[in-house]
């Protein structure tokens, strides 16, 4: 009787304290939507962008970027390799491009994540007259706002880094993307005003010195990951990240089941190399509070002996609706940043909402498969983390391979190639060509 009475309780004060917390957490929303303070003048920006394989819809993707509105930007794709079929993607974009391009040839990475080797490129050229250092993901869709409402909360100079985050888009209306779209949401729901927000590297500014202080980019040799690397440094430092909701982005998702799968449980894996306090607190405090609503149902199914039915099926009930009014606050905020797709946004909030004990334990399910391993498939690389600063390619498909995606199922890694020579960097004209960035390294 006392564990029922005890888990009821529990059930309640959660609840309560996470609606609280999604209300706290709208209110900020609601306050952004209508702030945006235009600057005098734009610092200028390089946004660094890099690729590997054609993205679902890329087409539209670069034509986003193509379009930003920003007065003094310059657009840096980097890639593996001139072999990558994204760059017939980039080329067809930047014949149109109003903003300066320049396309870098990274090489193979060796002993760290392709993405983070071909970052550690395009920061190590010239920065020229360059203030600000922007990052955002070939699979990500920006308005063409985007860019000023980063920049602009930069300038406030409350933040070192200033971050947004991304929305999966099943813009097909797939099951399995709408699933990963409903469980990415988990982590959208969340970001606020508080200081537990972390980098997420497919959209976030610095300026140069500020990187520059923070060890970038030798900071990021060895490593898989881009954000968590760049959010354990701002905070050893002291400084702040700052969320702005201006800076979400939309990303198309075209998932199958095995896909889904393999990205989530990647997350978390990465997580847990990482930040695993981060990765420890939603593998307790989510497994806590699964087995709560679960275990409440089982009573009021079989209650034990001496267990008034009502008792653990009003917990039961109780806790049910107060997930459904915090997901509900939460996401109904989130909704105005995301106007062009607001029917399938509302489509997948509607599955947070009501089907929040459902998703709650698939997300409790990928975290716990998380304590075990080391290896992922990324865009077709596979990879050991032997440490945040330890990591090894064991298996990659050339950049050019027939029929490569980066949202297919990624399980099958084939043979490894490595390459050696100079990484090129290539404006488009009327701009120099720069000197040579480095030179690749020889995969593992």
């Amino acid at each position: 009787m006392l564990a029922v009475c005890l888990a009821v309780a529990w059930a309640l004060l959660q609840g309560a304290l996470m609606l609280l917390f999604a209300w706290e957490n709208a209110r900020f929303l609601s306050r952004r939507l209508s702030r945006v303070e235009p600057l005098a003048t734009y610092p200028p920006v390089r946004l660094i962008i890099p690729c590997r394989g054609v993205d679902p819809e890329m087409h539209a993707n670069l034509r986003a970027l193509v379009a930003l509105d920003y007065p003094d930007l310059e657009l840096c794709f980097v890639v593996e390799s001139l072999a990558d079929p994204a760059v017939r993607t980039i080329d067809e974009a930047r014949a149109s491009c109003p903003h300066r391009v320049r396309l870098v040839e990274a090489g193979l990475a060796g002993a760290c994540g392709q993405k983070v080797h071909n970052l550690m490129c395009a920061t190590r050229l010239p920065r020229e007259d360059r203030e600000i250092l922007a990052f955002v993901d070939s699979d990500a869709r920006p308005h063409a706002g985007w860019l000023r409402a980063l920049v602009g909360r930069l300038a406030s100079g409350k933040a070192a880094v200033v971050t947004g985050y991304r929305w999966y888009d099943p813009s097909r209306g797939d099951v399995p993307s709408r699933c990963l779209s409903a469980l990415n949401n988990t982590v959208l729901g969340v970001m606020g005003t508080h200081h537990s927000n972390l980098v997420w590297g497919g959209s976030w500014a610095t300026r140069c010195e500020t990187f520059e202080q923070l060890g970038l980019p030798e900071a990021w040799q060895g490593s898989l990951s881009d954000d968590l690397i760049v959010s354990r440094l701002v905070r050893e430092a002291g400084l702040k990240i700052a969320f702005e909701p201006h800076a979400l982005v939309a990303s198309p998702a075209q998932f199958n089941w095995a896909g889904t799968f393999e990205f989530a449980r990647r997350q978390f894996l990465v997580v847990r190399n990482y930040v695993p306090r981060f990765w420890w607190f939603a593998c307790v405090a989510g497994g806590l509070s699964v087995a709560t609503f679960w275990g409440l149902a089982l009573c009021a199914a079989l209650p034990p002996a001496g267990v008034p039915r009502w008792l653990p099926l009003a917990g039961w009930l109780g806790m049910y609706a107060l997930g459904v009014l915090r997901w509900g606050v939460a996401l109904a905020a989130v909704a105005p940043y995301f106007p062009r797709q607001a029917t399938r946004f509302q489509q997948v909030a509607h599955w947070n909402s009501w089907g929040w004990p459902l998703v709650a334990l698939a997300t409790w399910l990928l975290v716990a498969s998380a304590a075990v391993g080391k290896q992922i498939t990324w865009r077709g690389i596979t990879y050991s983390m032997d440490g945040p600063n330890a990591t090894r390619v064991l298996a990659r498909p050339p950049a050019g391979a027939a029929g490569f995606s980066p949202q297919a199922n990624e399980t099958a890694p084939v043979a490894p190639q490595a390459v050696t020579g100079q990484v090129a960097s290539r404006p488009s004209a009327p701009f120099p060509t720069s000197g040579s960035a480095g030179s690749n390294r020889r995969a593992a």
